[in-house]
């Protein structure tokens, strides 16, 4: 297997991950925030159904706005993942 060019395609594919999930992270930090509550965080006890309801229908609305984002990382992903699979079936151990 040639090392250097598996190793690059590792990297890339790491990458896209970690800007995904960094988009999917900020993403649920802006429909936390825009929960009024006065709750401090999501899951606190004073952390209401209505609190809940809002952070949902929030999160729905920043995806909703940024799927053109998220889908092309999400498909990005997903051919570097078949192209790993690819060169690993091509270049056996």
């Amino acid at each position: 297997m040639k090392e250097p060019e598996y190793h690059r395609m590792i990297a890339a594919r790491d990458a896209v991950r970690a800007r995904l999930n960094g988009l999917q992270d900020r993403l649920r930090r802006d429909a936390a925030r825009s929960a009024n509550s006065p709750a401090a965080h999501r899951g606190d006890s004073g952390w209401r159904k209505t609190d809940e309801v809002e952070y949902q229908d929030s999160l729905a609305r920043l995806q909703h706005a940024h799927r053109s984002d998220i889908g092309a990382l999400t498909a990005k992903l997903d051919r570097q993942q078949a192209a790993i699979r690819a060169f690993i079936i091509r270049n056996p151990s």
